[in-house]
């Protein structure tokens, strides 16, 4: 092959090269700066969240229960005695998803807040009127079944993620955290 033709073929994949190294080194470094630790992060809202003047240490992170629609995805507990849990629950229909914030303290839940919540969620804002997760609260979490609770009509899916995240922690909290099991049930 001639010589001449070799060469600017040459310089062309050189230079494609080191672009795309630069462009890897550029994704890397930035990926570096703005990555979030997702450990980390759910302990820092659980401080800022939950009023404990405690530390938390994580405990569990995504305990699933395959068949519930439910599943804890992080607990952490306090050296103050502060359960601070992050479920997640689905609804059904499309299978869309929620999250909620739940914080016990002496068996009794004491604080809920709505996390991360699926876009097929379309009627989130009726159940957050109706208070669906606030009736959870001053209820204690050794008692409780969360399908007690009053779906809220005309949002039915949304509900049930709703209690399936709060039914996910009431089994979690009294089987593996006092070791004992939720209403009686096995």
């Amino acid at each position: 092959m001639d010589k001449a033709k070799v060469m600017p073929m040459v310089k062309g994949v050189l230079v494609l090269a080191v672009i795309a190294l630069c462009s890897g080194l550029l994704l890397g470094l930035f990926n570096m700066i703005t990555y979030v630790d997702p450990f980390q992060a759910a302990l820092d809202d659980f401080k800022k969240n939950s009023g404990a003047s405690g530390e938390f240490t994580m405990v569990v992170t995504e305990e699933t229960d395959s068949g519930k629609n439910g599943s804890v995805v992080y607990y952490a507990r306090s050296t103050d005695g502060v359960h601070a849990f992050l479920a997640e629950g689905r609804g059904g229909y499309q299978n869309g998803s929620l999250q909620v914030y739940i914080y016990v303290k002496d068996d009794v839940i004491y604080k809920t807040e709505y996390g991360p919540v699926d876009s097929s969620q379309t009627l989130i804002g009726d159940v957050q009127k109706k208070k669906l997760l606030e009736s959870f609260q001053d209820k204690n979490i050794r008692e409780l079944n969360a399908f007690d609770a009053d779906i809220v009509s005309g949002a039915t899916y949304t509900s049930n993620a709703v209690l399936n995240a709060v039914d996910a922690v009431v089994q979690y909290y009294n089987k593996s955290v006092t070791g004992g099991t939720a209403n009686g049930q096995a």
